[in-house]
């Protein structure tokens, strides 16, 4: 049982997703590890090593770094990432966040047709699209749902959000919601979030080019930022829903779908090699695996 390793490195944390049996019809996402970064102390290896750590609990003796089949996506900026020690083992095995989704979108147009790609990581709100084999991107790093938030407070508008939760709402913010309130508040800055997102997105495409819109027939929602939540896919498709008139006028062709096992970057960097399975894994995290 060959196991494949993708690390995903952010500005805040990284995750590593463990794959098995990528060559065969049965491929299976084996488990998860995560750690806080340590990006910002200019060692990457450190929280590798302690994402490893953390995902030794789930699947249990994993092996030294330098001897597995290991990628990685990286949301640090390049010229960041070059002042760091990246090591041996990540040499040509590592992939901007970016292009990585781009890829896994790639995939979904192939199959599909036309795909919107919303991601919400925990420093901003990205969008992606593949509509009529022209690939865009919108970063958005003042839609932030965990980190800073009160950009976005600014654009819900800061008088409406204590209306809501009174003079007090920073409280609320916390980076690991747990009560009800903490809850909702926070599913209201990541629907919000979504919706400016998207608007962005497509005024940057009509910006380009005349895009319809309506051809687009999946919408994937990803990033933990929205996967966090018990009812993730009712937050997303909600979202959706608020801005579809305008965007999205054929309404019957449309899935909104989520990625549940936030697993999409990933899948991103796998190899061409295991296209297959890369499509497979992506549908059952889609909750198509029928």
């Amino acid at each position: 049982m060959e196991k494949v390793f993708v690390a995903e490195i952010g500005n805040e944390s990284i995750v590593i997703n463990t794959f098995v049996d990528l060559d065969t019809a049965n491929p299976k996402l084996l488990g998860q590890g995560i750690s806080y970064t340590t990006v910002h102390h200019g060692d990457i290896e450190a929280g590798l090593k302690s994402a490893v750590q953390d995902l030794e609990k789930e699947i249990g003796t994993v092996g030294s770094l330098d001897e597995i089949t290991i990628y990685a996506s990286s949301l640090v900026l390049p010229h960041r990432l070059e002042k760091h020690k990246v090591p041996s083992y990540l040499k040509n095995k590592l992939m901007p966040t970016s292009e990585a989704i781009l890829r896994a979108a790639q995939v979904i147009y192939e199959e599909v047709g036309e795909v919107l790609v919303i991601d919400v990581s925990p420093v901003s709100t990205n969008v992606y699209s593949i509509i009529e084999d022209m690939s865009q991107e919108t970063m958005a790093e003042d839609l932030n749902v965990i980190n800073n938030t009160l950009p976005l407070v600014e654009l819900i508008g800061e008088k409406k959000v204590m209306e809501h939760y009174g003079s007090e709402w920073e409280k609320l913010n916390t980076i690991n919601p747990k009560t009800p309130k903490e809850m909702i508040f926070r599913a209201e800055l990541t629907a919000a979030a979504i919706g400016f997102a998207v608007r962005r997105h497509t005024k940057s495409l009509d910006n380009k080019k005349n895009v319809n819109f309506n051809k687009i027939r999946w919408i994937v929602g990803t990033g933990v930022g929205l996967t966090q939540f018990p009812n993730a896919l009712e937050i997303f498709q909600e979202s959706i829903e608020k801005i579809r008139d305008r965007f999205f006028e054929d309404r019957k062709e449309i899935a909104i779908l989520l990625d549940k096992d936030s697993i999409l970057t990933s899948l991103g960097v796998l190899p061409k090699a295991y296209r297959k399975a890369t499509w497979q894994l992506m549908r059952e995290s889609f909750g198509l695996e029928n």
